[in-house]
C-alpha cells in the first residue's frame, strides 16, 4: 500500500491584510498582494521614483545650464517622460527584491546598480545621437556631464531603496501580525 503525503494545512488569512490566497488552475494555493495593497504599492513606488527623478532632472538641467526649468517643461513632455522613466526604478526594484528578506543594505546596493543601467542607456543613446547626427564623439564636458548624472543617479537611487525597503518591511510585518 502507497502512503499518499499528507496535505498541508490551509491558511486562512484575514480578509483585509495586505495579502491574499488564490487558487490556481492546478487548486494550489498561493499568496499574493491584495488589490488594495498592489494599487497603494505602485502609487508608492512610481510617485517615489517619478518624483525623485524629476528632482534630480531639475537640479541637473540646473547644475549644467545654469537656468532652471519652469512649469511648462515640468509638467509637459520633457516631464512627463522624465517621471515615467525614473518610475521604473523603484518599480524594477520591488520585483527583484520582493519578499526575499532582504535587507536595506541589498536594496541599496541594487538600486544603485539600476540607477546606473538606466544612466548608461541615456549615455549609449546620447553617444550615438551625436555620432549619427552629428559624426563626432561629445567632448570632455559630456563626459563630466554623464559623471555628474550618475553621481546624482546615485544619491536618488538611495531614495529607492528606502521606499521599496519599507514597502516590503511593512508588508512583511503586516503578514506577520495577521499570522500568529
Amino acid at each position: 500500500m502507497t502512503q499518499r503525503p499528507a496535505e498541508p494545512p490551509r491558511v486562512e488569512l484575514p480578509e483585509h491584510g495586505p495579502t491574499e490566497l488564490v487558487e490556481d488552475e492546478r487548486g494550489e494555493l498561493f499568496e499574493r498582494l491584495s488589490g488594495t495593497t498592489a494599487t497603494f504599492l505602485l502609487v508608492w513606488l512610481v510617485g517615489v521614483g517619478g518624483l525623485s527623478t524629476l528632482l534630480g532632472a531639475w537640479l541637473y538641467v540646473w547644475i549644467i545650464s545654469g537656468e532652471r526649468l519652469g512649469a511648462g517643461s515640468l509638467f509637459g513632455g520633457f516631464g512627463l517622460y522624465t517621471a515615467l522613466g525614473g518610475a521604473a526604478g523603484p518599480c524594477v526594484l520591488w520585483l527583484a527584491g520582493r519578499a526575499q528578506g532582504h535587507g536595506l543594505g541589498w536594496f541599496i546596493f541594487t538600486a544603485a546598480k539600476i540607477a546606473l543601467v538606466m544612466v548608461a542607456i541615456i549615455v549609449a543613446v546620447v553617444l550615438l545621437a551625436t555620432l549619427i547626427l552629428a559624426g563626432t564623439l561629445p567632448n570632455v564636458a559630456a563626459a563630466w556631464a554623464a559623471l555628474l548624472m550618475a553621481g546624482m543617479a546615485l544619491v536618488l537611487s538611495l531614495s529607492w531603496a528606502f521606499a521599496t525597503w519599507a514597502a516590503d518591511r511593512w508588508i512583511a510585518r503586516a503578514r506577520v501580525s495577521e499570522n500568529p
